[in-house]
């Protein structure tokens, strides 16, 4: 069998980063290491990256202001890229972007304006111009971060989209219908000034959002919130969190101290385990795949693996396995 793929995105001078486009790496599952598969392939800024369920394509969000773009590309065996198109995002500064569980739409995350679009895909699997685009609206008392929406991440639980608004504090939800487009539900309502980034799901039903403006971890629907600030002058702007599979630990990627947190949320409760140095510096997103996370340093052109240990959830010291610019987004490959 060969071995699985993983996709990473990155900053490029498009946006004053250092990164040459999306890279794609093989993946050794003993060790961790990630082996570069040719050049990376050029695209302004692909901050976020969403591979198709069917591993065959994978989609870029281009981060640009303005206007930001969706690219499609087809995803070979050996690891090449090639380009199936662009179309715009929808919106501005587009910084997340989720694949829905039936393979029929993307959505895209669009920071700048806080705008969800939903593009349809075609036969090739290229993403087609957006069909609905959602408009978010209201703010938060940080007017610097918060004078208006931000949607930060754009995620799925089923049929049901979980749009993380930083600027709104607010986790908004709307069913998506077989035709493409959104109906709103009811949103998650965070405390003011929370600024919600990225959310993972453990166990049925319970979500828990990380707060970049407020590190914290907030659950929901009745859960608790855990307090994720640090001791010493560094002050922690989380980033991503990630569940494991069985549902009783959290990860959370904290850029300042440039660590990883570890989290039990066992039997409904939430504490602090351990908190684990990422090795990279200002890490911006973290990835469970197979025994291990990986860890995304903007700001050290790093990506590193954390060996998990599955019955304690607990980190073991961080080992660089890719030396790749500016990467902002870690995605393992469906099916490889």
């Amino acid at each position: 069998m060969a071995q699985p793929l993983v996709c990473i995105g990155s900053y490029t001078p498009a946006t004053g980063g250092r990164g040459s486009g999306i890279t794609v790496c093989a993946r050794n599952p003993e060790t961790g290491v990630l082996t570069q598969l040719g050049e990376p392939t050029a695209t302004p800024s692909p901050s976020f990256l969403a591979a198709h369920p069917s591993g065959r394509t994978v989609y870029a969000v281009n981060e640009l202001e303005p206007r930001g773009s969706l690219s499609s590309f087809a995803l070979g065996a050996d690891g090449s890229l090639t380009p199936l198109g662009s179309v715009p995002s929808g919106g501005s500064a587009p910084c997340h972007v989720a694949v829905d569980p039936t393979g029929r739409y993307v959505l895209t995350a669009n920071y700048g304006d806080g705008r969800v679009s939903v593009h349809p895909l075609d036969a090739h699997g290229a993403a087609a111009r957006h069909r609905a685009v959602l408009d978010l609206h209201g703010d938060g008392p940080d007017r610097d971060r918060q004078a208006g929406p931000h949607a930060h991440q754009v995620t799925f639980d089923g049929d049901t989209v979980l749009v993380c608004d930083l600027g709104s504090d607010r986790v908004w939800r709307h069913r998506l219908h077989a035709d493409g487009t959104l109906a709103a539900e009811a949103p998650a309502v965070v405390p003011p000034g929370f600024g919600p980034r990225h959310l993972a799901r453990s166990d049925p039903g319970r979500v828990w959002v990380v707060g970049e403006l407020t590190p914290a971890v907030h659950a929901f629907p009745d859960g608790p919130v855990v307090d994720l600030a640090t001791a010493g002058p560094t002050r922690n702007h989380p980033s991503a969190i990630v569940a494991a599979p069985d549902g009783r630990h959290l990860y959370v990627a904290n850029r300042g101290p440039d660590t990883v947190t570890v989290l039990s949320v066992a039997d409904g409760t939430a504490h602090v385990l351990a908190e684990t140095p990422s090795g990279v510096t200002w890490p911006r997103d973290a990835a469970l795949i197979g025994d291990h996370l990986y860890i995304a340093g903007e700001r050290s052109d790093t990506v590193t693996a954390l060996r998990r240990d599955p019955a304690t959830g607990l980190l073991a010291t961080p080992v660089e396995v890719l030396r790749t610019g500016s990467p902002t987004c870690v995605v393992a490959v469906p099916g490889t």
